[in-house]
């Protein structure tokens, strides 16, 4: 079915995620991404510096496969693992990595952990979402 990206997905990835990729071998290598937006509904792109891809850059070369979570302020109750394909290309001293999200899993803890949530429809996602989460109002 694939991911659709909800608003209140897309507003949580900004503040930040653990970026993870596993070598051949399956260690797992994870770098801090702090610049982070959604391309579309089902990508999102990380603005990583040299330092923050120097982790990932050699497992990346050797495995597609991403998984990251979001990791800012308050992240307990940002409770999703996302899981794609990456593709980096570098600009000046900035590199660029696309992932293109395939698969999406409640990491909330309790009756919830481990739930795929990217076979449910879009409509189905924003309702089990709406229900768990109550934003505070904006400042």
């Amino acid at each position: 079915m694939g991911i659709i990206l909800t608003n209140r997905m897309k507003e949580w990835i900004k503040t930040g995620c653990h970026l993870n990729v596993a070598d051949k071998k399956g260690i797992p290598h994870v770098t801090v991404a702090r610049n982070i937006d959604s391309v579309s509904d089902d990508e999102v792109i990380f603005a990583l510096t040299r330092d923050e891809y120097s982790v990932i850059k050699e497992p990346l070369s050797e495995n597609s496969w991403v998984a990251f979570g979001v990791s800012g302020i308050g992240s307990i109750r940002f409770c999703y693992q996302f899981k794609g394909q990456g593709k980096a290309k570098q600009k000046g001293d900035t590199i660029f990595l696309t992932v293109k999200l395939l698969e999406l899993y409640c990491t909330k803890p309790g009756c919830y952990a481990g739930l795929r949530l990217d076979l449910k429809t879009p409509q189905e996602l924003d309702a089990w979402e709406s229900n768990l989460w109550k934003d505070l109002p904006k400042k």
